[in-house]
């Protein structure tokens, strides 16, 4: 009688693309990104915010502040080598804002897929944790957008950050598109705003949507040193 042996647990396969961070996930038809249940979202919108790159080394109470990944890649790259590390981290914490991984419309299309992905699995793996998130919406190509919004749930919190993203006349108009689109889909029962959308143009969606704005750090920062100056 021929017998079957058993893998060695040490001759299993590495989880070499970290499949443990959508463990239990629903996914969406196509691309398959994790979506985000609406219990992961957190009910109530930040007291203050954070960037990842600051707070990291912050010595002080953390437990009243969400933390955000509106900076450069490079600052929060360790996050996506080694989710696992900052679990802990992030728990002492009021929760996060969404992983904000760049994606531009000029990148290969499989290129702002894998960020897209990212995202949203490592967004979920935190709100998997028990962390309070916010989900973060950004997307590239408008062909990507549908599939992206099916991943976020409907009538909760969502995130943006305008950051130095809104100067030209463009821009505004591709922001003022987006989030005209997203509040269509998502009817989102506030839109937490890491910048400004000051052109008049946002007036229309200010009067229908809520919206709550956050200074980035840098101004906090700017405005700190005026006050101190004087």
């Amino acid at each position: 009688m021929h017998t079957v042996e058993q893998p060695n647990k040490k001759e299993l396969v590495p989880d070499s693309f970290m499949s443990y961070l959508v463990h239990g996930a629903h996914f969406t038809d196509k691309e398959e990104y994790p979506i985000i249940p609406a219990t992961f979202v957190s009910p109530v919108t930040p007291k203050k915010i954070m960037p990842f790159s600051k707070a990291i080394s912050y010595r002080g109470d953390l437990h009243d502040t969400f933390i955000g990944f509106y900076s450069p890649d490079d600052t929060f790259e360790r996050v996506r080598r080694n989710p696992k590390r900052y679990l802990p981290f992030f728990q002492r914490t009021a929760g996060i804002i969404g992983l904000d991984f760049s994606i531009h419309s000029d990148m290969p299309v499989v290129k702002q897929k894998s960020q897209i992905n990212d995202n949203l699995s490592l967004t979920y793996y935190y709100g998997s944790q028990g962390i309070p998130i916010i989900p973060n919406l950004r997307c590239g190509i408008d062909e990507l957008l549908p599939e992206f919004l099916s991943a976020i749930p409907c009538n909760k919190l969502v995130a943006i950050g305008t950051h130095g993203f809104v100067h030209q006349t463009q821009e505004q108009c591709e922001w003022y598109c987006f989030i005209e689109t997203f509040c269509k889909t998502l009817q989102p029962k506030g839109i937490v705003v890491y910048g400004s959308l000051r052109n008049r143009m946002f007036d229309d969606l200010k009067s229908r949507y809520p919206f709550f704005f956050y200074d980035p750090w840098i101004s906090q920062r700017a405005k700190e040193v005026r006050r101190y100056g004087n």
